[in-house]
């Protein structure tokens, strides 16, 4: 039963990612051109920060990995993506609730990248 439930979890997640992650890839320097475009975006950002936060787990030691060695990445970049995965998912949050809000100003992001993910690879 336990493990039906971890698996049921598990689809859900993948399902909601299915419908967030395509937010991400659809331009890396993205300005809106109008109120609703903006406002869409920083809902669709903040959504997509939420769900992601996590994957901060993964890509921040393997920056580490990649200019400081295999120890770094598992000591110092695992606490370095610990700690961007909650700026990221309280960033996402933050920008849910206000997404109706053109602030910072024009509806830029509040944390860069402004997305884990994109255009198939992790963003620096």
């Amino acid at each position: 039963m336990r493990t039906h439930r971890w698996a049921l979890g598990a689809l859900g997640m993948a399902a909601v990612m299915g419908l967030v992650m395509p937010l991400g890839w659809a331009a890396e320097e993205h300005h809106p051109k109008g109120y609703l475009d903006g406002a869409g975006r920083k809902l669709g950002r903040g959504a997509a920060n939420v769900v992601t936060a996590p994957l901060e787990l993964i890509r921040t030691p393997y920056f580490v990995g990649q200019q400081d060695g295999g120890f770094a990445a598992i000591t110092v970049g695992l606490v370095q993506g610990a700690v961007a995965g909650a700026v990221r998912a309280l960033a996402g949050v933050v920008e849910v609730a206000t997404f109706p809000i053109p602030i910072p100003k024009g509806f830029r992001p509040l944390v860069q990248p402004e997305f884990v993910y994109a255009h198939g690879d992790w963003a620096p």
